[in-house]
């Protein structure tokens, strides 16, 4: 009876033994699987970015939109993200910090701009028109008459000194208009958001985030 009891205890050790040797292999292989494709995909990231020529970048269908929207001299431009369906370029400054971003869709060609600090300053769709190569040409500046007239104008005046910035509409539809105020060295300082329903105007300065919010009666 000991005999037979030893001999079955020994094989569920073994039994164990050998479940327990494959869990292990069976984990190594899946980390090392893990690990192996971890670094192709930082290999292909890093030739992809390595890729890009700044002429290239150019024309890229969205850029002419995207440096209407920003200020890009002084910046480095990235593609870190690109497939069949949306394109992602990272803009950084020289020590490497990243300022803003583009999504474009390309099934719908709707572009979205973020600024890091001030948010979203671009949403909607890029036009033919854009593509074509004449549309890099910097932007004519803004009527300051015209600017005057806007019903949010007066309230935005009573935050922000505007005499020596540019005031640059870069979105206005049923539901709200955004503008950029711009120094004369065409950098981005404040951005306003103006919701017609409500009356309601937010400013924001790119440095140290929203600093009013309110109705403009």
């Amino acid at each position: 009876m000991k005999k037979i009891f030893t001999t079955t205890l020994s094989a569920v050790l073994l039994t164990t033994g050998s479940f327990g040797a494959a869990n292990v292999l069976h984990t190594d292989k899946v980390e090392a699987a893990a690990t192996k494709y971890e670094s192709s995909y930082s290999n292909h990231e890093a030739r992809y970015q390595l890729s890009i020529t700044a002429d290239a970048l150019k024309k890229l269908p969205e850029y002419a939109t995207i440096a209407s929207k920003i200020d890009v001299n002084g910046l480095t431009a990235k593609v870190t993200e690109d497939n069949n369906y949306k394109r992602v370029i990272l803009f950084s400054d020289a020590r490497g910090q990243g300022k803003c971003k583009s999504i474009f869709l390309k099934n719908t060609n709707n572009l979205k701009v973020i600024d890091f600090r001030g948010g979203e300053i671009f949403f909607g769709t890029v036009q033919p028109s854009e593509i074509a190569p004449e549309a890099t040409k910097p932007e004519s500046k803004p009527d300051a008459d015209q600017n005057s007239t806007l019903a949010e104008h007066s309230k935005l005046s009573s935050i922000v000194n505007v005499d020596n910035l540019n005031l640059q509409v870069i979105e206005d539809n049923a539901s709200k208009r955004v503008i950029t105020l711009k120094d004369q060295n065409g950098r981005t300082q404040y951005k306003s958001i103006f919701i017609k329903r409500t009356n309601m105007l937010k400013v924001i300065d790119t440095r140290n985030g929203q600093i009013s919010y309110g109705s403009i009666n």
